[in-house]
């Protein structure tokens, strides 16, 4: 017994390695090694309690079969957090890893290729240690005449073999277990999609008669109020907010004609997390209400708008695509790949014309895009290939900052998806300026998350950990915008906003009232009111990380 337990510590000093290199939080790490030495102790002491000898070759395959797993599970989670900038618990996290195909995962896999490989190696080199170092004391145990197991030990195995059971009962510890942790997580991501689809058709038919909504249109007689959601975008590689190179000469040109903000931040560094609350009444404070209260298409469906969903994403997106799916027309370009599909936004402009053409008096249109969604190669054509390879100020800094080539190169490959991004946004203004000068018309743009790419760390993906992650653009074009003093324009375009609070302004834009109407939300209103922003769950500071 006394071999099983440096067998057993053995073990658990591969853990604290995956701890010191910070793959696993002191949390995760003590839950792991209890977890371990209760498998370990209880199904190797009894084992070796009631085989004796024999039983040695059998602890030597539980050993070299539960260890590697329960390291894997550790260089997993390791890579996850230094991805995501959290553990695999958050729901972003879980819609991240289980609603994505085939090409997507290929995507992946192509684009974080080094990070893979150092996780990888990792795990390989602790493993291997560590089996190496067990097996040296197997040759010692063999070596040694072990007497036959008394009644303490047969006592002592029993009792860790409770404790392994006691442990399964506690819900907290059960779903540590490496061979349950990713089941268990992929069977709840699978429980909220599944509420979210009933939620969302129960929402739906509930609010066939929105008597309460006090909804009134008090507009124009012809409006058109465009959407555009981004993919990805920071706002730190953008000229037009004065990044050194020229990534958005588009908008640099028609910068009098727009509002940009300048101190504008996500509420998540995901997708689905953060669109859940910037087109529903939900916020960070209150992340449900999207399950009780009317979303933007709801109430623009109310007030007589036509409402248009175009978008270069995919359709089965969990509850984005049910949310595209309440408009009254839909058109989605990306045929069943998602993310992982290399089709350019600029295929967007004929759904698009589509929308801008159609006869309805009031029409609200939300352009998807892909944006700069790694692989960032996978975004442009070639022809926007501006920035490979470049000498300039911005590799120089990087160089600097001691970022690796690969992350340099990623920076340039992200540096064209912004530039071409700057194409397709510059001629999707173009294209509604031109369609019909005789009515009001708005088009607000937005990202839905930033993303990291050498900023701050050597590091190219979503972050939840740097606030490059949720600094994001947003900029509105209008052709009824009134003219203001160069003072008033710059205090609106630094007023500070979080857009989980994006719905009261583009409610706004469309000039609804209604009770889910906040004016104070809504960025344009002289009713404004700042709020402290939170980051991954910790006060935003701008300026700091």
């Amino acid at each position: 017994m006394l071999i099983l337990c440096c067998r057993v510590l053995l073990s658990i000093a591969g853990l604290l390695l995956f701890f010191l290199f910070d793959q696993l939080s002191a949390n995760e790490c003590l839950k792991l090694g209890v977890l371990l030495a209760a498998f370990l102790l209880g199904v190797g002491g009894v084992l070796q309690a009631w085989r004796g000898r024999s039983s040695a070759r059998a602890i030597t395959v539980l050993l070299r079969v539960v260890v590697p797993v329960f390291y894997l599970d550790a260089a997993i989670k390791g890579f996850l957090r230094g991805y995501f900038g959290m553990r695999p618990n958050p729901n972003a996290v879980l819609q991240a890893m289980f609603a994505t195909d085939q090409a997507e995962t290929g995507e992946f896999f192509l684009h974080n290729s080094v990070a893979l490989a150092q996780s990888a190696g990792g795990f390989l080199l602790v493993t291997a240690a560590v089996l190496l170092a067990d097996r040296q004391l197997q040759r010692w145990q063999a070596a040694r005449d072990v007497a036959a197991p008394g009644l303490a030990q047969q006592c002592f195995a029993a009792g860790m073999a409770i404790l392994l059971v006691l442990l399964h009962v506690n819900t907290t510890m059960r779903r540590e277990n490496p061979v349950l942790f990713w089941p268990l997580r992929y069977q709840q991501y699978s429980a909220q999609l599944d509420a979210m689809k009933s939620m969302q058709h129960a929402l739906t038919a509930a609010m066939a008669a929105p008597r309460d909504w006090n909804v009134r249109y008090a507009g124009e007689d012809a409006r058109t109020v465009i959407l555009v959601i981004g993919e990805s975008t920071n706002r730190a590689s953008m000229s037009l907010y004065g990044y050194p190179r020229a990534t958005t000469p588009r908008l640099d040109a028609m910068r009098s004609k727009l509002l940009v903000f300048n101190d504008v931040i996500s509420p998540a560094a995901s997708t689905v997390e953060s669109m859940m609350t910037m087109l529903t009444p939900a916020d960070i404070g209150n992340p449900d209400a999207w399950m009780a209260k009317p979303n933007l298409l709801m109430l623009a469906e109310a007030a007589g708008y036509k409402t248009f969903w175009v978008s270069n994403q995919t359709r089965n997106d969990g509850w984005i695509g049910l949310l595209a799916g309440e408009a009254d027309e839909s058109d989605f370009i990306n045929y069943g790949t998602g993310r992982g599909e290399n089709n350019f936004d600029g295929n967007l402009f004929q759904p698009f014309a589509h929308a801008l053409r159609d006869a309805a008096p009031k029409k609200l249109i939300v352009v998807h895009l892909l944006g700069a969604h790694p692989s960032y190669d996978m975004r442009y054509p070639r022809r926007f290939a501006h920035f490979d390879r470049a000498h300039d100020a911005v590799s120089a800094q990087m160089e600097r900052q001691g970022r690796s080539s690969w992350i340099r190169n990623q920076r340039d490959e992200y540096d064209n998806a912004i530039r071409y991004g700057d194409y397709v946004l510059g001629t999707l203004i173009g294209m509604a300026e031109k369609a019909k000068t005789d009515r009001a018309a708005s088009l607000l743009f937005v990202s839905d998350h930033g993303q990291e790419v050498g900023y701050s760390r050597n590091h190219a993906g979503h972050s939840a950990s740097d606030k490059s992650g949720y600094e994001i653009p947003m900029l509105i074009w209008d052709n009824r915008q009134a003219p203001q003093s160069a003072g008033a324009r710059a205090a609106l375009e630094s007023r500070p906003y979080q857009t989980d609070k994006l719905d009261a302004t583009v409610l706004g834009l469309l000039k609804i009232e209604t009770r889910y109407y906040a004016a104070h939300d809504d960025i344009l209103s002289s009713a404004f009111t700042p709020v402290q922003r939170f980051m991954n769950g910790l006060q935003y500071q701008r300026g700091h990380q």
